[in-house]
């Protein structure tokens, strides 16, 4: 066999020299009709000028006609065999280095290498290109090719013969220049708009290339991402969106290697992320037919969205959109881990989880475009979200209440207190809906059952919740819409969730409020667990009755205190002596009365009576104890007023299953039957 010399070459810096590019033509023509075909001709000098100056491609080129075998050409790298001799290969090489480095100021570097070795199998071309990648990487590499072109790095020329190809193709789907995606729907300011920048980048591509054994293999999979993962291809998907919807505009701003970076206008945010599937999903359709039935050949995607306005200087926004791109690389979950292949989309920090397949699971990114239809939807109903959402924000983190676990989650559960539901209206139901969203934010499961969960030991749930908040916020600017084709979520579709709305508004935010404010979040070594207990007893008990059909029927029993009354003893500070005074001039039922109420409704099948106040008790645990305080009186509070709006939302959205037990009578008492012992059901 004889040795023939291997040649590899590939561009480094891709990433500064794009960068400095669309910077460069994006800020200084930006409404300059050439601005993108600059961009276009900055695209394809990393693959086909690349190939075409080798001479792969075309016919002149410094290695055009000795070419013995092409191994690989992808994206700013190629490898080939060549019978001629290693003087004369050097000279190329230092040649085309030369070029690069002068025409593009420096911002573009050749890498490059050269060696002898006998290539007689594909199995020894495979091994050829993983010698190449891993030599290509080395320091040894960098510091021979900057020493074999010193004079040139270190003492300029600026001689240097102009050997530059036009490309006349035109893109007539992509916008000139980004001030183009301006659309009438965002605003009236054509000067001044809001765009969303998208970038993505292929995951697992090293790992892909390290399970393929054979080199016409390798060969194949390399085309097929050089396939789709190039100009050509984003212009024929963009081409495919516009036919559904002549509205959507894209500006490309690169696309070469495995990363695509381009803007779209901010109101079209899901259709970019869609345009990524698509390719995504076209280069795993092309891998699927290269495996065989022992191997499977996936790869996923990390994007990162960044929103920003036209006129903003690039540098800003790229590193930005760079950012929440590492943030989705770094993102993964035990259940992804096997799952392929998947998208990770990150905004604002906030990291979503996309399948190509729709049955697959997680799907948060779909439930990201439902929260924002009930948002819009609540928007257009007349609730003041951004306003709603504001306040939230502002109140959790505040650093007072951050830092302290019963502040925090009775500041959540405050605001979270529905407002106008009671009147049955378009406008009650979207801020249920939307106060059910923000919950469903903090929910953990635990087996069977779904928990509140604010605080675990990173404290990533509670940071994640407030991301999720401001994510939020940022799309509810009423001067923002999404004007995507997606089915509006439709409200009057109130009746499906109704039974989801009682369990996620009401009864898991009682349940918590029982479990853990008035009981866990309020032991310290220094209390008596059972103390705290008894203190809870005074003015909540969850206790079971038998119904009329014979059936438990989980309630609780709570001390009857006014909203007004407890606004008033926490505004007096909480005192034990003053606020039992208070709370006895206002609960006028006595022990003896209570036992006799308690008897009559046991023998009736009823719901046990409202509790009576033992002041002597309460006074006992409170001076002896520090339970007492303003943060507990928030908590009865919320519970009272939770608890007040679960009979009144019972009797407004009953349930079917309800209605068949007997549901709620003409008189509005409830009588209600639950099969889940771990949701109880209030008065």
């Amino acid at each position: 066999t004889m040795a023939v010399r291997i040649v590899t070459l590939s561009i480094d810096k891709v990433q500064t020299f794009l960068f400095d590019t669309i910077s460069e033509h994006t800020q200084k023509s930006q409404m300059n009709s050439g601005t993108l075909q600059n961009i276009i001709s900055s695209s394809r000098i990393i693959s086909e000028d690349l190939f075409r100056m080798i001479g792969v491609e075309g016919n002149d080129g410094f290695f055009s006609g000795m070419v013995k075998e092409i191994l690989l050409k992808c994206s700013g790298v190629c490898i080939f065999s060549t019978d001629l001799e290693e003087r004369q290969i050097k000279e190329s090489l230092r040649k085309i280095f030369e070029f690069y480095y002068r025409e593009y100021d420096g911002k573009l570097f050749i890498k490059y290498l050269c060696f002898e070795t006998e290539v007689a199998s594909d199995t020894d071309k495979l091994q050829v290109i993983r010698k190449c990648k891993k030599r290509l990487k080395s320091k040894s590499c960098l510091n021979e090719v900057i020493r074999e072109n010193r004079q040139i790095i270190f003492e300029p020329q600026y001689s240097a013969d102009k050997r530059v190809w036009t490309d006349e193709k035109k893109y007539p789907m992509f916008e000139e220049t980004i001030n183009k995606l301006y659309s009438k729907v965002l605003t009236d300011n054509e000067r001044y708009f809001r765009i969303a920048v998208i970038k993505a980048d292929l995951d697992g591509m090293g790992q892909l290339f390290e399970g393929i054994n054979s080199f016409e293999q390798y060969k194949r999979i390399s085309e097929i991402l050089s396939k789709y993962i190039c100009l050509d291809s984003l212009a024929a998907t963009t081409e495919a969106f516009k036919k559904t919807d002549d509205d959507f505009k894209l500006y490309p701003l690169y696309i070469a290697g495995d990363d695509i970076l381009f803007a779209v206008p901010a109101s079209y945010i899901v259709t970019g992320v869609n345009l990524c599937k698509v390719i995504l999903r076209e280069i795993n359709d092309e891998l699927e037919i290269e495996a065989d039935y022992e191997e499977k050949f996936t790869i996923s995607m990390s994007i990162g969205i960044e929103f920003t306005i036209n006129r903003e200087p690039i540098r800003y926004y790229y590193e930005r959109v760079q950012r929440q791109l590492e943030c989705a690389k770094i993102t993964d979950s035990e259940g992804l881990k096997s799952m392929q292949p998947h998208i990770r989309i990150c905004m604002n920090q906030y990291v979503f989880f996309d399948c190509i397949d729709k049955d697959a699971k997680p799907q948060s990114w779909s439930h990201f475009i439902h929260d924002l239809k009930i948002l819009k939807s609540a928007e257009s109903e007349g609730f003041k979200v951004h306003h709603f959402m504001y306040g939230l924000l502002s109140k959790i983190t505040d650093p007072a209440v951050r830092e302290h676990k019963l502040k925090y989650s009775n500041a959540v559960f405050y605001h979270l207190i529905p407002s106008y539901f009671e009147s049955k209206s378009k406008l009650g139901e979207g801020e249920l809906l939307l106060i059910d969203l923000l919950l469903k934010q903090v929910v953990e499961k635990k087996g069977r059952s779904s928990v509140i969960k604010f605080y675990d030991k990173d404290g990533r749930v509670k940071e994640k919740f407030e991301q999720y908040i401001r994510l939020l916020l940022l799309f509810s600017d009423e001067r923002f819409h999404l004007t995507d084709h997606i089915p509006d979520y439709d409200v009057s579709n109130f009746d499906i969730q109704k039974k989801n709305i009682r369990t996620n508004v009401f009864n898991r935010v009682l349940r918590y409020l029982y479990q853990e404010s008035l009981f866990n979040s309020v032991t310290s070594g220094a209390v008596d667990s059972d103390q705290i207990k008894k203190m809870r007893d005074l003015f909540v008990i969850d206790t079971k009755y038998k119904n009329q059909s014979g059936k438990d029927v989980q309630v609780y029993q709570t001390l009857r205190l006014s909203k007004s009354l407890l606004h008033q003893m926490k505004s007096l500070g909480a005192d034990p002596d003053l606020d039992a005074k208070l709370i006895q001039l206002n609960v006028l039922k006595t022990k003896e009365k209570y036992e006799v109420s308690v008897e009559t409704r046991k023998a009736g099948c009823k719901p046990p009576p409202s509790l009576y106040f033992d002041e002597k008790r309460f006074l006992d645990i409170a001076k002896s104890t520090n339970l007492w305080k303003e943060d507990y009186i928030d908590t009865l509070l919320i519970f009272n007023a939770l608890n007040d709006q679960l009979i009144k939302y019972k009797i407004l959205y009953p349930t079917t299953k309800n209605k068949k037990d007997g549901g709620v009578t003409k008189h509005g008492k409830n009588r209600y039957k639950n099969n889940d012992k771990n949701k109880p059901v209030y008065r």
